[in-house]
C-alpha cells in the first residue's frame, strides 16, 4: 500500500566521478543485482536472484502493520492492494498479494507497533495475539498469495526492525536488518507511504 522513497540524499558528484561510476557499473556482472546478500561463496537461497521492484505497507488494524518488498512492479502492487485491502472481509493471505506472474515477497509484520520502537525478530518467537512479530520471504506462483512454493523465515541473531516514524494508515519509516539461518541477509532503510487510492 505504498510507494518507496530513498532515505539518503547524496551530493551531486563531479562529471568525472560520474563517468568512473558508469564505467564501473558497466564492468560489473550483467543483469539485475540481487537485493539479498549471500553467505560467502554460497549462492543466495540456492541460486535465487531476487530483485525487489516495489514496497508497500499494509495496516490490517489500528495497532498492526506489515511492510512488504515484492518483485512485482510498484504500479501492480498498489493497484492490487487497493483492490483487496478494502474488501470485507479482507482477502485471506494479505499482506501477500496474488499476481499474474510468479513473484517473491519479503514480509515484516509487527503488532502493537509504535514509534520510536526497536523490535527484535527471532525464528522461534513469533509472539501471540496482539504481539505478533515475524519476517520471512516466499516465492509465490501465479495467482497464489497463501501457499509459497518456497519460503525462508528471518530471525537469526541480529534480526530487527526499527520504526522511527509511524502514521497509522499513512506512512512508516525506519530500518530493517534481517538475517536467515542459511547465512543470507538484507538490511534497508525504508520510508513507505500508503498507496494512493
Amino acid at each position: 500500500m505504498s510507494t518507496s522513497k530513498l532515505n539518503a540524499v547524496l551530493p551531486t558528484p563531479a562529471p568525472k566521478l560520474l563517468g568512473l561510476l558508469a564505467a564501473f557499473a558497466l564492468s560489473a556482472c550483467g543483469g539485475p543485482q540481487n537485493d539479498i546478500m549471500g553467505s560467502g561463496d554460497n549462492p543466495t537461497f540456492g541460486g535465487r536472484n531476487i530483485h525487489f521492484n516495489s514496497s508497500y505497507v499494509y495496516f490490517p488494524s489500528d495497532f498492526s502493520m506489515s511492510i512488504v518488498r515484492d518483485t512485482m512492479s510498484q504500479e501492480d502492487a498498489c493497484r492490487i492492494l487497493n483492490m483487496y485491502a478494502g474488501s470485507k472481509p479482507a482477502l485471506a493471505g494479505l499482506p501477500i498479494l496474488p499476481h499474474k506472474d510468479e513473484h517473491y515477497a519479503l514480509v515484516i509484520t509487527v503488532d502493537s507497533v509504535m514509534a520510536p520502537d526497536d523490535v527484535s525478530l527471532e525464528v522461534a518467537v513469533g509472539g501471540g495475539a496482539g504481539d505478533m512479530r515475524y519476517a520471512g520471504i516466499g516465492q509465490y506462483s501465479t495467482g497464489n498469495n497463501r501457499s509459497p512454493m518456497w519460503s525462508a523465515r528471518a530471525g537469526a541473531a541480529g534480526s530487527s526492525i526499527r520504526i522511527s516514524e509511524l502514521q497509522q494508515y499513512k506512512r512508516v519509516a525506519g530500518r530493517f536488518n534481517l538475517h536467515f539461518d542459511t547465512g543470507e541477509r538484507i538490511a534497508e532503510d525504508f520510508a513507505i507511504d500508503a498507496c494512493p487510492k
